[in-house]
């Protein structure tokens, strides 16, 4: 009977592993994980309304010596001729009539002499050479129309002060 049980025990147990090794029955279901959508930030810098601003800009000065500078007195010679147009470009009429001005006027007033000047915007002066006393110059005048008017020719300083003026008018 022991065998009988024995075999009995064994049927028992290779029943129960084989219960143990049947799977379930029905569909598996596999674990999908499904990962977020990146998230993107967008970072934008503040509005911040600026108001129009208009910018005022000197008017181009030129100043060029050719060739190498000359002695001190005709290096002070044009000084005094370029004193004089930034004085004009500045508005500055009564220190462009003492530097010049009144010579250049030929024996009218200081108001003319300005007045002469109304339909001016700027001027830049390039000095193109000096000799002596004599400074040799290329003028544009940029006037209040918006057109632009080319000079060149010669100034001649005396005393501090333009004294004679040869210029010939280009366009």
């Amino acid at each position: 009977m022991r065998a009988k049980n024995w075999a009995a025990m064994t049927l028992m147990a290779a029943g129960t592993l084989a219960a143990c090794a049947t799977p379930n029955q029905g569909t598996a279901t596999p674990v999908v994980a499904v990962a977020a959508p990146p998230t993107t930030i967008v970072v934008q810098p503040p509005v911040v309304a600026v108001p129009p601003q208009t910018i005022y800009a000197a008017p181009p000065t030129t100043q060029t010596i050719y060739p190498a500078p000359a002695p001190v007195p005709s290096v002070s010679a044009a000084q005094t001729v370029i004193a004089y147009y930034e004085a004009i470009n500045r508005g500055d009429f009564s220190t462009a009539w003492n530097l010049g001005g009144q010579k250049l006027a030929k024996g009218g007033t200081l108001a003319s002499y300005a007045k002469g000047y109304a339909t001016t915007s700027w001027v830049a002066l390039t000095v193109t050479s000096v000799r002596g006393n004599t400074v040799y110059v290329d003028l544009s005048a940029r006037q209040t129309d918006g057109s632009l008017r080319t000079f060149s020719g010669s100034y001649t300083v005396s005393g501090g002060a333009i004294s004679s003026a040869n210029m010939k008018r280009l366009s």
